[in-house]
């Protein structure tokens, strides 16, 4: 659906409600349907969708069904047109709307009192021609209208009133107001006209209930005049009517859609939030679980998103039946992530046990289209926090927890541990802001000779990645790695590395030694970004060493076993890193053209302080020289003892870098 079909589908349904045409000028609905659509974005400013409401009432659609019929067709035409992100203001947007075609409907509401009001006190001037004015007023308002004395006796109400409150034509009016009030307003609607009558003021507005004919509450809105006699004494009370249970049921409609999640009728992460902060605010003991379903994308991907919808509501509806014998809020906090709150007392909830209990249900099949489909979760506890913790920085901290337990597997739950979750928060701060951090100069590379062993003569320059942080001091290539994973800045900015290390070492006239992540080694583009970078920066092929993981190699896609052949091809050098940690490293030396292998970090950092007795020691021993012997050389990188470098070089290792090289 384009723009031009929303607005032509807006005015026919308010032009099918109206009860007659308007009597001003044409609305232009494209217009108005503009300011309703840039009121979608999340800094702009409701009053716009407020004014459109008022602006609907002026040109004369001031009935309840006009606002029902603005929101039928906008609801489901505003999403179709707005960008993902500002969707979730769609109903916001509609409330406002909703609100200021309400205020304008109430203000016409005063005049038309006014003019009643001014009407019958205009009497003793012209008697006729004003009780002519307000008898067709009364008539033929749409308002329902009931004159009544000061002792609450009703003397005469008009058809609308009668209609609106589901009398049958010709059945005598009630005969006292208060037969009027629902049950549950009856005293107090009856002491505020008492007071009105007694000369407390001289109007009255109250959004109250009524009784219909058939007993049933009907919301309207009413406003109560003070009608005087000639000689200004108090004779009878006006009171006039507006029926907004349509508007009332609408406003709970767009209240749930606020706090209620649509797919599984669950209390929303708003609703969640809030019923978490007041919990909080009382000194509850409870504990929050934070459930984010295990590989949920498997489902959509491989049945159907009609089986995903399905499935989640199942979700839904299995951990409300889980929660039934605790006083406990479940809710859906986002796409495939569930929160469940449990008050208890202190000490007697074991979340061990409650989180089994929600994976035990959720295991059990549900079958869509004969596809039998199940969920599992990875679960983060919040037990008992304090009362001055804040509702959104508990969340914030069970859904890093969730993130990193589920690194670790599959179905599992973790506490959250505060001093773990503001370790996280720094880690996760800083890869929000690598990317100002590249703007502004604050990554550069260190350069470490790599030498021979054992003469200690210089062959290559060692590239690493470094971040001057402004309150951190340095962080070493091993700490930018880390957070760089958790960025999509990561190949890019290896890019970057690549192009300015070549540089340096072209105008040093030194090899270049520069080690891959995962994610560059399987770039689709490294061939074609080697390639130009050599040729802007006049460094040749075989003087550029490219370090491609272990593990990144022998992977099920290929990606980084066919850079590297093709890189060799075009006369790189490859170095397998890594080294030593598993049997497939053995595998690579085997099918893959690799020049050098670099021991792993953690091999070299286990051989500190070698015993030559250990198992471990023994076998790096053994296998230095089963690599040596097909012509592949040993490097070992972090160095920072001369005797590491000599024991390395007795184990049969030929080049190494690291700080005890200068």
């Amino acid at each position: 659906m384009d723009r031009a079909e929303l607005a032509d589908q807006w005015a026919t349904a308010l032009t099918r409600v109206a009860a007659q045409a308007p009597a001003r000028e044409p609305v232009e609905f494209d217009k108005l349907l503009d300011l309703l659509l840039g009121c979608l974005v999340a800094e702009a400013n409701l009053a716009t969708a407020s004014a459109v409401g008022a602006r609907l009432v002026e040109t004369g659609y001031h009935r309840p069904e006009s606002v029902q019929a603005c929101v039928d067709v906008l609801a489901s035409g505003l999403p179709r047109l707005a960008d993902v992100d500002d969707r979730e203001r769609v109903p916001a947007v509609l409330a406002a709307l909703v609100a200021g075609f309400t205020e304008a409907a109430r203000g016409r509401q005063e005049d038309l009192r006014g003019a009643l009001v001014a009407a019958r006190e205009n009497i003793e001037r012209d008697l006729r021609a004003s009780e002519a004015r307000f008898q067709e007023l009364f008539a033929n308002s749409a308002w329902g209208m009931v004159i009544s004395d000061l002792d609450g006796v009703v003397i005469r109400d008009n058809e609308a009133l009668a209609l609106m409150l589901g009398r049958r034509r010709g059945t005598p009016p009630p005969r006292r107001l208060a037969d009027l009030f629902h049950s549950d307003e009856c005293d107090y609607l009856v002491s505020r006209y008492a007071e009105l009558a007694a000369g407390d003021g001289d109007q009255m507005h109250e959004e109250t209930v009524f009784r219909n004919a058939d007993g049933e509450a009907a919301w309207v809105r009413i406003a109560v005049s003070v009608l005087r006699d000639g000689e200004g004494q108090r004779t009878q009370l006006l009171t006039m009517v507006e029926d907004i249970s349509d508007l009332r049921l609408l406003e709970d409609k767009l209240h749930r859609q606020g706090t209620q999640d649509r797919l599984t009728g669950l209390p929303n992460r708003q609703a969640f939030v809030g019923g978490l902060e007041a919990a909080l605010g009382v000194g509850a003991d409870l504990s929050v679980f934070h459930l984010g379903l295990d590989d949920f994308a498997v489902v959509n991907d491989g049945v159907g998103r009609s089986a995903g919808d399905h499935l989640l509501r199942e979700v839904a509806s299995r951990l409300l039946r889980a929660t039934e014998h605790l006083n406990a809020v479940v809710a859906r906090l986002s796409g495939d992530e569930f929160g469940v709150m449990v008050t208890h007392g202190p000490r007697e909830l074991d979340v061990g046990a409650v989180a089994g209990s929600f994976n035990d249900a959720l295991a059990e099949p549900t079958y869509v289209d004969g596809e039998g489909i199940a969920a599992s979760a990875t679960i983060a506890v919040v037990s008992l926090p304090s009362a001055d913790n804040d509702a959104n920085e508990l969340l914030r901290a069970t859904d890093i927890a969730l993130r990193r337990r589920k690194r670790q597997g599959r179905r599992q739950w973790c506490m959250v541990d505060p001093e773990q979750n503001a370790r996280y928060r720094e880690h996760y701060r800083l890869a929000a802001s690598v990317p100002g951090a590249w703007e502004n100069g604050q990554l550069d590379v260190d350069l470490w000779p790599v030498v021979t062993l054992p003469d200690r003569g210089p062959v290559a320059t060692q590239a690493l990645l470094r971040w001057e942080h402004p309150e951190l001091g340095t962080l070493d290539r091993e700490r930018c790695e880390e957070i760089l994973r958790d960025t999509g800045l990561g190949v890019p900015l290896g890019h970057w590395v690549l192009h300015h290390a070549a540089e340096l070492a072209a105008k040093a006239r030194s090899a270049l030694y520069l080690e891959l992540t995962p994610e560059q080694a399987a770039d689709p583009d490294l061939v074609a970004v080697v390639r130009r970078v050599l040729a802007d920066t006049g460094l040749e092929a075989d003087q550029l060493e490219l370090g491609m993981p272990a593990h990144a190699l022998g992977s099920t896609d290929g990606l980084a076993d066919e850079n590297l052949m093709v890189l060799v091809d075009n006369g790189v050098r490859s170095v397998l890193t890594g080294f030593g940690k598993s049997r497939g490293d053995l595998a690579c030396l085997e099918d893959l053209p690799i020049h050098t292998v670099r021991m792993s970090e953690s091999v070299v950092a286990r051989l500190a302080r070698p015993d030559p007795t250990a198992l471990f020691t023994r076998a790096t021993m053994d296998l230095i020289p089963m690599v040596r012997e097909v012509g592949i050389s040993v490097l070992v990188t972090g160095l920072t003892e001369a005797a590491q470098a000599d024991w390395w070089a007795a184990a049969g290792a030929d080049l190494a870098s690291g700080p005890v090289f200068g």
